[in-house]
């Protein structure tokens, strides 16, 4: 390119070409149960295992919550009262993975069927009170 092309603009069109992926999403997440049901109508308890890999080339702060529906008996305890669950994982590094483990119970009262699971994982910005981004995942568990 000469010194009049920079000035007044060459004819040949250059197209840019995206660099790494497009998405703003830094995590790759996947979900299982460990064993894979529930014990419907007694006290039993899988584990949610969520892996995590931080596909991003920084450093990311990382939390997992997890939802169960507020009308079947399951929960983050034997009581099956608690709902909701956070686990705090710390910082991730490039490249790296982690493994959130999630115990899920069931009691007496627990009635056969499937119960959807819904998990976020988020991605702070120096504490955990402030969200750079976050990526959900749905499954459902089965009691039988």
């Amino acid at each position: 390119m000469g010194f009049w092309d920079s000035i007044l603009g060459s004819e040949k069109k250059t197209e840019e070409k995206p660099q790494g992926k497009a998405t703003s999403n830094p995590f790759a997440v996947s979900v299982s149960f460990a064993p894979l049901r529930l014990s419907a109508n007694k006290q039993s308890s899988v584990n949610l295992m969520v892996k995590i890999k931080n596909t991003s080339n920084s450093p990311q702060l990382v939390s997992v919550d997890a939802l169960l529906p507020r009308n079947g008996m399951v929960g983050f305890d034997p009581a099956c009262i608690n709902k909701a669950a956070e686990k705090r994982m710390g910082e991730l590094k490039p490249g790296e993975m982690t493994e959130a483990h999630i115990p899920i119970w069931s009691n007496t009262q627990t009635q056969q069927g499937s119960f959807p699971v819904e998990v976020t994982v988020f991605s702070h910005y120096i504490g955990y009170e402030k969200v750079l981004s976050y990526i959900k995942k749905s499954t459902s568990l089965r009691a039988v």
